[in-house]
Parts: structure tokens; sequence; C-alpha cells
């Protein structure tokens, strides 16, 4: 069918096996007559069916699209250049459908997510993997400008674009459906784990939550990008080298007391993970890599972040402006054959 400004819906698009989320919504290939394309995502309401409150799961599931849709909205008015934004939404009445009208979402499309990226592509070398990273850096950054927390970055949420006209790799955040914006509360703002728990940060898989918000919301996101490093780097998300290290008593599957008492085994857990991290990289480049990772997936979210940005008594400790710069030198430097 064909939608309003034009769009040709193509086939429901099936999620790979290894994907995550979504459970919110479906998702179609679009098209325009001039060869524009864009990615559908149609709120699922039929999930409300399957839950007997069906009201009460109805206003969440549309409250949750139209709080990610407005969001979208405001970050291509902002234009956020690593962020994927919303180019088109409204609704759809459809005479047979027992609800009468859907909500759609119209995003850019992307070529890949970067697990896919990853997996189909030969030439994804040590540089191009940090350009990736440098891109997920910059889009937090533009995302904590604007007093908005990602929450759920995870390999199906970075999103693989074409090459920029100066050949350097880049992607965009994608998927906002789970995000924190400090002037617009929600529904998921008192979860302790709002996104993904695969991928979140070790505080919220033990259920403790941060009382200030800058480190309840930002230390996360920053946690989030350095497994996201991690995983581009060596196949496993930091989550997965915890797991392989910690003693099953201390797991966040088992643990009962509080997260500062489960902190030292967690901080030992960790320094055998940057071990073979470090390892597991060639030459001298593995110290570099595991400098980076170090200060972004540190267990005690308060001493998360760039060391220099903790170090400003008045700044931000959570600034990824000193990040950005880290990642950039080092993306250069290797691209100049300079051992890192």
């Amino acid at each position: 069918m064909v939608l309003p400004n034009g769009w040709v819906v193509g086939q429901l698009r099936v999620p790979d096996p290894e994907a995550t989320g979504g459970v919110f919504s479906v998702s179609y290939p679009v098209h325009k007559l001039d060869g524009t394309q864009g990615f559908l995502k149609v709120l699922n309401l039929s999930r409300a069916f399957a839950v007997p409150n069906f009201l009460d799961e109805l206003q969440s599931l549309t409250t949750q699209f139209r709080a990610e849709r407005d969001l979208c909205v405001m970050c291509g008015e902002r234009r956020l250049a690593n962020v994927v934004v919303a180019i088109d939404h409204g609704e759809i009445r459809l005479p047979e459908y027992a609800l009468g009208a859907v909500s759609y979402i119209v995003f850019e499309l992307a070529t890949h997510d970067v697990r896919k990226a990853l997996a189909v592509s030969q030439g994804v070398d040590d540089v191009i993997k940090l350009e990736y990273l440098h891109s997920v850096a910059l889009g937090l950054r533009q995302l904590h400008s604007i007093r908005v927390s990602h929450q759920d970055l995870k390999p199906s949420n970075f999103l693989v674009f074409p090459d920029l006209p100066n050949g350097r790799a880049t992607g965009k955040l994608g998927d906002l459906g789970r995000a924190f914006r400090a002037d617009s509360p929600s529904v998921l703002d008192d979860l302790a784990t709002p996104g993904d728990s695969s991928y979140a940060p070790p505080e919220q898989l033990y259920g403790h939550i941060y009382q200030d918000e800058g480190t309840r919301r930002y230390a996360a996101d920053i946690y989030q990008m350095g497994s996201l490093a991690v995983f581009m780097f060596t196949g496993r998300t930091m989550n997965a080298w915890l797991a392989s290290k910690l003693e099953p008593s201390h797991h966040w599957a088992k643990w009962g007391d509080s997260y500062s008492a489960v902190l030292p085994y967690l901080e030992d857990a960790y320094g055998e993970v940057l071990d073979d991290v470090e390892s597991s990289r060639p030459g001298g480049s593995g110290r570099q890599f595991r400098e980076l990772v170090t200060y972004l997936c540190e267990p005690d979210a308060e001493r998360r972040g760039h060391p220099a940005s903790r170090r400003q008594r008045h700044g931000n400790p959570y600034a990824l402006d000193r990040v950005i710069t880290s990642i950039d030198l080092l993306a250069r430097r290797l691209s100049r054959g300079i051992t890192i």
C-alpha cells in the first residue's frame, strides 16, 4: 500500500535471529517513486491483546511510541548528525483493522547494524572499527547535549551508513524507544533496567539505582559504548566477558546483597577481563585499547568517564569531548601506520 507523502510499503521485515528488542513494533522497507528509501516502524498494537489489562497496555504502548516519535522529530530539528532521525510520521486508517488506525514513523535507511556489518564485510579493519566508535561517541554527546540518555545502546541499535565523502566510516545511534528525556517524564523512568538487560551496565543488573541523575543515565550510556567497543574488537560484549570471570555466587543472577558489597569482586573480574582484552590485540595496540575500555566500562559508575573530565572540579565528569578526541587520535595514528 501507499502511505501519505508517497511512501510505498514493501514486505514485512523479518529480524535477524541475533537481533533483540522490537517487541513494540514491526518494520518494513519503504521507498518513493523518486528513489528515496526509508525504514518504516509501525506500532504493534496486537501486543496489547496478549495481556489481561488491555486498555492499560494499549495506553502504555501508544504513549511510548509517541514519545519516541516526538524525540526522533526533535533530533531531526536539532540536526543531530550521528542519531537516526524521523523523516516522516503519521497515522493511517485501516477499515478492516479492529482498532481502526495504525501509527508509524519513517526513518532514514541504514546499510546494516554494526553486527551485520562486521559479519558480512572482510574490510572492517581496526581503523574502521575506531571510526565507528567515534560515531557512537559523537551520537551520545549530541544526545547528552539536549539532556537525553539513550539507555539501550547495543549492536543492533548502532546503524552503519555509507562511507562519508572524506572516506571515513560512519554510523548513527538508532532506536530511541527506551531513551530518557529530562524535559519529558516517561513511564520508563523508574525502571532499574530501562533497556535490554543483556547489555545493561552492572549497577542495573544488580538492581542498584544511583540517586544522581547524571550518574544513573549518562554513566550508563558510557558503559554501553565501551561494551560496544569491546564487542567490535573481540566479538563479545563486556557483560559476556564479566560473566565468564565472576564466581557463580557473585553473578548478578545469584547475588542477594548490596552493590557496594559486590563491587570488589566485580573489580577483580574486570581486571582479568582487561588483561584478556589487551592480550587479544596485536602489538602495542592492546595497551591503548585497554586504557580506553578501562574508563568506559568501570564497574563503579561514579568513577566512569575520561580521567581528565573527572578531575575537573566544576565540569561534567561524564563529558565525552576528551573521549571523542582520544578515539579520533587513535584512528588517525593507526591509519598512518603508527603503532598505538
